[in-house]
């Protein structure tokens, strides 16, 4: 699908997911050394997948500078797998439960850290994040885009207002604004 505009909004919760994902990387790194000393398991390859996951971990919390995407989901995945094959016979139902969830979460951190991008077209206004979220023009009373803010004032009079980033090819203001009066008069039977 191509739209006439995207408008892509600032992700303030970057921040908040890495804080969430480093405090989970620490809890499971915890939980597979205080296993493997609980279970007297002293294996070099044991410890050896521990320091490759704590490796990952610390790669991503040291090494990566302010501006680099942080991916901590490849520490959690080795975590599961290392709950799961090295002790396999030791896992129990809620420690596979908590790994799958731990899963899930990986799979979500990069869509989750992720630009906010809004397409408008001539038909409707599509919301691109975790899920995609489609709105007709008449569900608006007004949209404006003003100082890198893009307010839309919903019918059911909820509004969401949020910071866009700027970027050089950006559309002019006017000319965005324009065209969503445009729409939303169309949409107005006017």
């Amino acid at each position: 699908m191509t739209f006439d505009y995207v408008v892509i909004l600032r992700n303030k919760d970057k921040k908040l997911i890495d804080v969430t994902n480093i405090i989970l990387c620490i809890i499971a790194f915890s939980y597979l050394v205080g296993k493997s000393i609980a279970f007297g398991i002293y294996r070099h390859f044991h410890f050896g997948w521990i320091a490759v996951v704590m490796s990952l971990f610390l790669v991503n919390f040291f090494i990566r500078r302010k501006n680099q995407l942080k991916k901590f989901s490849p520490a959690l995945v080795l975590y599961l797998l290392g709950l799961l094959f090295i002790f396999n016979s030791m896992t129990t139902l809620l420690e596979s439960a908590v790994g799958l969830i731990l899963i899930l979460l990986a799979a979500f951190e990069t869509k989750a850290k992720a630009n906010l991008e809004i397409g408008f077209s001539t038909q409707f206004i599509m919301f691109d994040n975790l899920l995609k979220k489609k709105y007709n023009w008449g569900d608006f009373n007004n949209i404006i885009l003003k100082d890198n803010i893009l307010t839309l004032d919903f019918k059911n009079n909820r509004l969401f207002q949020k910071e866009t980033i700027d970027e050089e090819s950006d559309c002019d203001e006017d000319e965005f604004n324009e065209f969503c009066r445009e729409q939303l008069r169309k949409a107005m039977g006017k």
